[in-house]
């Protein structure tokens, strides 16, 4: 966010390193009066929330919501997400594939709830953010510091179904390969340690799910008279 350009009054703010309840009253004024109408007020959003580590109590709500708004609601597709919304995300929070600030975070969860879709790329990269925090909780802040060798936690799990609600359908859990790969490598890492009884009922989903996928594989795709016509004869 180094390149980002303040203009008034948002150089005032970013030079005191903070912003008080007056500082966002003149944002909501001047620098956002209609809110977040595009990508530039977007970047100036994250920067000021960079350079302004003390903040009031106000600000998380505002800046969550804010950029929630514009990706989810004003920028197109209106919506859902899709595969470019998806990847300024992942540009715009992330540092070497780390989101390391709460806020930012909390933005990409909650606009994963809020959006009618989201594509699974967006969605493993969140969970991925847990992998990150079990391996090396010291320097990340997927959001409350866990001891270096803890398991998954209550915590965690809540932050787990946060993302799977959405992929929730008639009480059954559908995932795509891809994030059911980001939830192996989490279980790599977690595997001989104390986890929450919920963490093995996700990965049984999981391999639940592996195991009817290979047999929807081997089974007969067309029978016609005595003989059978399997999937993988059909494609080979």
């Amino acid at each position: 966010m180094s390149g980002t350009r303040f203009s008034f009054p948002a150089c005032i703010i970013a030079g005191k390193g903070r912003i008080d309840r007056h500082d966002l009253l003149i944002l909501r004024k001047y620098a956002f009066t209609n809110g977040i109408r595009g990508y530039d007020d977007a970047l100036l959003l994250l920067a000021l929330n960079d350079m302004c580590p003390a903040h009031c109590e106000e600000w998380p709500a505002y800046f969550v919501e804010q950029m929630t708004a514009f990706i989810v609601d004003t920028a197109a597709p209106k919506g859902r997400l899709d595969a470019a919304k998806s990847a300024w995300l992942i540009r715009a929070l992330a540092l070497d594939g780390r989101v390391e600030h709460p806020l930012q975070l909390e933005t990409l969860l909650h606009a994963i709830e809020r959006a009618d879709s989201c594509p699974d790329i967006l969605l493993a990269f969140a969970l991925d953010q847990l992998r990150h925090r079990l391996m090396d909780p010291l320097e990340t802040s997927y959001g409350i510091p866990a001891p270096r060798h803890a398991g998954i936690t209550a915590d965690d799990m809540a932050y787990i179904w946060r993302l799977l609600r959405c992929r929730i359908d008639s009480g059954r859990l559908f995932i795509s390969a891809l994030e059911a790969s980001s939830l192996a490598m989490i279980d790599d890492v977690v595997r001989h340690r104390d986890n929450h009884p919920g963490w093995q009922e996700v990965m049984d989903n999981v391999a639940g799910q592996e195991r009817h996928g290979e047999n929807l594989r081997s089974h007969p795709w067309l029978l016609t008279g005595n003989s059978a016509v399997t999937w993988d004869e059909r494609v080979a």
